[in-house]
């Protein structure tokens, strides 16, 4: 009779709603410890300060400038156009050096200029690299691949621009971190980067946590269903800021960076970390890396166990050194270039 009773429907009903329960209340204190922790972690080592102090050393020496990359008439015709800006980190060596331009964060709903691009900008000047922060267009006037386009109007103005901040037009880097990184991730594709605005090929592709697989969460369960719902949003809604009701299977496919690897893809440097759950990298840059390797393409790829979301610089952390590592990559691989250029010229 007992064994009846713990066997009836309402008691099985019962016990599976109170299973219920406690795993909705479980893995939502946890997903806000990691969310504490994620917050903790990325201001006590993305070295804020180095940007604004470097900011504040370049205005003294007459050297700091933010410059619009559109035209008054092209702002008239569109405000947003306005929000475009690039600032422009001069390095001190005096020397005709390559450059590389800083894509901030954000989810392509604001950016993460200061916590992430402005301390990496500062740092690659320490390095002897001129470095450019790009700012480009997001959320509502994120539409119709704004932030290409953005990125794509940055890239020629340097090339066009080269002899006066001192920089070598070709084998430059493209530095993305989060959205940034998907951005730049996508703009070393033909079909949607460099070579669709007809400018230079990156020399390579710098990768900080990148949103690479944007449309993963609506493909793979999660055994925490507020980390899948975070997610979902998340995609969402950088879906319609970026194609608003034009928010087809073909648009969404187009913003996923290992849809569109060739042999030919830049070298690629990329880090992630195994905490991150606002862009987890089983699903992010797991994958690319994996597309990357399928395609024969030249990288490195790195994971930190300890490592959440936005750490920048990540000075003083896990990831501690990631940045000039990235550069030696990147000098080498135009090294590599410049051999193979000359025993092709010989022959």
């Amino acid at each position: 009779m007992h064994l009846q009773g713990f066997l009836s429907s309402d008691s099985i009903g019962q016990l599976l709603f109170s299973i219920l329960k406690v795993y909705l209340l479980l893995s939502f204190v946890w997903t806000w410890v990691l969310l504490i922790h994620m917050y903790a972690v990325e201001r006590r080592v993305n070295d804020r300060k180095k940007g604004k102090k470097r900011i504040i050393e370049l205005s003294k020496q007459g050297r700091w400038k933010q410059t619009p990359l559109y035209s008054m008439q092209e702002i008239r015709s569109k405000k947003a156009l306005a929000e475009v800006r690039l600032s422009v980190f001069p390095n001190d060596t005096g020397e005709k050096r390559k450059y590389a331009i800083v894509c901030p964060g954000g989810g392509y709903a604001h950016l993460t200029t200061i916590q992430e691009a402005y301390p990496v900008a500062a740092r690659l000047n320490e390095l002897g690299y001129t470095a450019f922060v790009l700012e480009y267009r997001t959320g509502v006037h994120c539409s119709d691949y704004a932030p290409m386009h953005d990125l794509a109007r940055a890239v020629r103005y340097i090339t066009e621009h080269a002899e006066e901040y001192h920089v070598l037009p070709d084998d430059y880097a493209i530095i993305g971190f989060s959205a940034g990184g998907n951005l730049a991730g996508i703009y070393g594709t033909h079909e949607y980067g460099y070579e669709k605005y007809g400018t230079k090929k990156p020399g390579a592709l710098i990768l900080g946590y990148p949103w690479t697989n944007v449309n993963h969460w609506l493909r793979h369960p999660y055994w925490n269903i507020w980390q899948g719902l975070m997610g979902i949003w998340f995609s969402e809604r950088g879906n319609v800021f970026m194609f608003g009701f034009r928010n087809t299977k073909e648009n969404r496919e187009s913003l996923c960076v290992q849809n569109w690897i060739t042999e030919d893809y830049p070298p690629v440097y990329m880090f992630a970390g195994g905490q991150d759950i606002i862009v987890p990298a089983n699903a992010h840059t797991d994958v690319l890396h994996r597309a990357l390797q399928i395609y024969g393409v030249k990288h490195i790829y790195q994971k930190y166990f300890r490592i959440p979301h936005g750490i920048g610089l990540g000075v003083g952390s896990e990831a501690d050194g990631w940045l000039e590592e990235a550069i030696h990559f990147w000098e080498t691989e135009t090294e590599l270039r410049e051999k193979e250029t000359e025993s092709r010229e010989k022959e």
